[in-house]
């Protein structure tokens, strides 16, 4: 089919006609992908995954628990002798206290020989004061303390561990003995409020008396 010169120009419209709506579909196109783009919410990143735990091989279970149900180890042969004879004088003398049994023929002599020991010792002093000087600050006392140990009420086995600590003719073990006294009656005598605890403890200002006047001189003849 021949194309006249006529015709031209008309199949050249219709080509432009067509061009111009292909460009303004790509448009549209276009358009409509950005606003869906813009629609879409933005992913949050992922969470990192938490480390798994390490795991923990049966033997070290098996080690920690034997470890747990482990008793404490044995007295030894002379805390057994020291505990015998504590019983011992505990059953002679059924209706002494604490305080008497320390005057007793089997006990008083290593009483004072103990605290010879201790006195000649400025290292385990040091230890007891310091511990009272804590009550003390705990209790909210200002000033120097000291110790007030009352023993009348003791318990037979608080009463025994004392006798222990006083045959065994060793300063360390008093000293550990009072100091342990010590920090059980702290939270009674300062959170609870009490003057002396239940296990005897109080710890009262270390008020130092007033010397005696001078004698008054002879009055002149």
């Amino acid at each position: 089919m021949k194309t006249t010169n006529s015709q031209l120009p008309m199949m050249a419209q219709r080509s432009d006609a067509r061009s111009a709506g292909a460009a303004r579909l790509c448009t549209l196109v276009t358009l409509a992908a950005l606003l869906a783009a813009c629609g879409k919410k933005q992913e949050a990143p992922k969470a990192a995954e938490a480390p798994k735990p390490a795991a923990v091989s049966d033997t070290k279970i098996e080690a920690e628990v034997s470890a747990a149900l482990t008793p404490a180890p044995a007295a030894s042969a002379a805390d057994q002798a020291l505990k015998a004879e504590a019983e011992d004088i505990l059953g002679r003398y059924p209706g002494k206290n604490a305080v008497e049994l320390l005057a007793t023929p089997e006990v008083k002599d290593k009483l004072a020989a103990t605290m010879k020991k201790l006195a000649a010792d400025p290292v385990l002093m040091k230890r007891v004061n310091s511990s009272v000087d804590l009550a003390a600050q705990i209790k909210g006392l200002e000033g120097a303390a000291k110790l007030d140990l009352d023993m009348k009420d003791y318990d037979r086995a608080r009463t025994s561990r004392m006798l222990q600590s006083v045959l065994s003719e060793e300063p360390q073990r008093i000293v550990d003995f009072l100091i342990g006294e010590i920090g059980e009656a702290a939270p009674d005598l300062s959170y609870g409020g009490l003057e002396r605890a239940p296990n005897g403890v109080a710890i009262v200002p270390n008020t130092i008396p007033a010397p005696a006047p001078a004698p008054a001189p002879p009055p002149e003849e």
